[in-house]
C-alpha cells in the first residue's frame, strides 16, 4: 500500500542518482531507470502490487532491517513505538502545565534506549525473505513487467562494513593509501553473498536499488542491474566484512507559553 515512506523514498533517489550509483549498469541501462523514476506513478489501485508503475515496468518500495525479527515485526521498532508512546505521555502532561498568564517553558526527554539485537545475520535473512516476498507478488501481476524494479530501503544505521585483507600480508612494510579505510555504511554494491542472490533472480528482477539512510553518514545509493551482478564481484578480491554497531533512541522536546499580553507593574502590553 503506497503512503508518504514509498514515494519519500522514490524522490530520494530521484534527487541523488548519479554515475556513482550505477554498478554494472550499460549506458541503455541508465536510460531506463532515468525514464522509470522520472515517469514512475502510484499506482492507482492502493493496495495492490506493485507501489509504482510507468510505461514498460513497475517499481516496488519495501524495508528491511539488522534488527531481531518474530511473528510481531521489528524488535527495534517495537521499542521504538514504545519508546515515543511514552515521550508522548510526557509532552502531553508538560503541556498542560504549562501556565497561559506567563512565559512558560518546559522541557521533556526520554531515556536512552540501546538496541543490542542487530546482526548481519539478521539482515541478511530480512533481505532474501522480503525479496522472495514481493518476487511472489511480481509472479502474480498481471500489468507489464519488461522492466522490474526492487527499491529496497534500509534505515536501522546500524550496519557497517571493512574490508578484508589477504591475512599473510608482510606487517613490517607499509603499503601507502592501499589500507585507507573506506566509509563504513553498508553498500550493497559490496556484499558478495547477496549480490549473488540477487543474480539468481535476474530473470524476474532487473534491477535493484538499495537506498541506506545513515544519520551519521549521510544517504547512499546502490542501483545494480541483477543480470550483471557477477561483474561487480570480480572487483571485490577479497571482499568485505559486515558487522552491527550499537545503536540507541532517544526524544526530547521543549514547551514554551507565551501569553498575548505580559503584565508590566498594574498594567498588560
Amino acid at each position: 500500500m503506497r503512503g508518504e515512506s514509498e514515494q519519500r523514498c522514490l524522490d530520494v533517489v530521484k534527487e541523488k542518482y548519479n554515475g556513482e550509483c550505477r554498478f554494472a549498469m550499460s549506458n541503455e541501462d541508465d536510460l531506463i531507470i532515468k525514464g522509470a523514476l522520472t515517469n514512475a506513478k502510484p499506482n492507482p489501485q492502493s493496495s495492490s502490487f506493485p507501489d509504482f508503475i510507468f510505461e514498460g515496468g513497475f517499481i516496488e518500495h519495501y524495508q528491511v532491517t539488522s534488527s531481531h525479527e518474530n511473528r510481531k515485526g521489528s524488535t527495534m521498532q517495537r521499542e521504538n513505538s514504545e519508546l515515543k508512546r511514552d515521550f508522548d505521555k510526557k509532552m502531553e502532561e508538560a503541556t498542560e502545565n504549562l501556565q497561559p498568564d506567563y512565559i512558560t517553558i518546559q522541557s521533556v526527554s526520554s531515556s536512552n534506549l540501546w538496541h543490542e539485537q542487530h546482526s548481519y545475520s539478521n539482515f541478511s535473512y530480512s533481505f532474501r525473505k522480503n525479496f522472495e516476498n514481493h518476487l511472489e507478488s511480481a509472479r502474480k501481476y498481471s500489468g507489464n513487467k519488461e522492466h522490474g524494479i526492487f527499491l529496497i530501503e534500509y534505515s536501522d544505521a546500524a550496519l557497517r562494513m571493512s574490508k578484508r585483507y589477504a591475512t599473510d600480508l608482510m606487517t613490517e612494510v607499509s603499503y601507502g593509501d592501499l589500507l585507507t579505510k573506506e566509509n563504513p555504511t553498508y553498500r550493497l554494491s559490496r556484499d558478495i553473498d547477496l549480490l549473488t542472490f540477487i543474480y539468481d533472480k535476474s530473470d524476474e528482477i532487473e534491477f535493484v536499488i538499495f537506498v541506506n539512510e545513515n544519520g551519521v553518514y549521510g544517504t547512499w545509493i546502490d542501483v545494480i542491474k541483477s543480470a550483471n551482478a557477477l561483474e561487480i564481484i570480480k572487483l571485490l578480491h577479497e571482499g568485505y566484512k559486515f558487522h552491527c554497531a550499537m545503536i540507541g533512541s532517544s526524544h526530547f522536546g521543549i514547551g514554551v507559553s507565551v501569553p498575548n499580553k505580559i503584565k508590566r507593574g498594574n498594567r498588560y502590553e
